[in-house]
């Protein structure tokens, strides 16, 4: 079993939350094709600035993956910087539970593992629709809710 975070926005969460799909663009093939069935997946939204207002980054919802990659070119998501983007990588989920208070990111850096430069800790994500984390990263986060 491999344990994932899905690097998403606050828009394209409530569209994960509502269909249970995660979607990626076509430069995140390989990463998503790595996912396997009965995989585990944690939600992060990333920080944004929403209203003026500034939105910290958080793992809002940990899901089991039940499909391989396919293709579906429906626009439900939204590209922040490409518009015309339908992030058509889909892969289906099946949720394990949504975190009523969303668990804060940044208080775990200093004692996550993958996260190799803790004082630049975004650059690790930054580029990623999908990113491999360990067993015991993803055990340390949903033990945090």
């Amino acid at each position: 079993m491999n344990y994932w975070l899905y690097i998403t926005n606050s828009d394209n969460w409530q569209v994960t939350k509502e269909t249970n799909l995660l979607g990626a663009s076509e430069r995140h093939r390989n990463a998503l094709s790595r996912m396997e069935k009965g995989d585990k997946c944690l939600i992060y939204v990333k920080a944004e600035r929403k209203a003026g207002e500034v939105i910290t980054p958080k793992i809002v919802g940990e899901y089991e993956i039940v499909s391989l990659v396919f293709e579906n070119n429906t626009r439900i998501f939204h590209a922040p910087i490409n518009r015309d983007e339908t992030f058509n990588l889909r892969v289906r989920l099946a949720p394990v539970r949504v975190f009523s208070t969303p668990i804060e990111y940044k208080p775990l850096v200093p004692i996550l593992s993958f996260i190799k430069n803790k004082r630049h800790w975004s650059g690790t994500l930054q580029g990623n629709a999908v990113f491999k984390i360990p067993e015991a990263d993803y055990r340390t986060i949903i033990s945090s809710a």
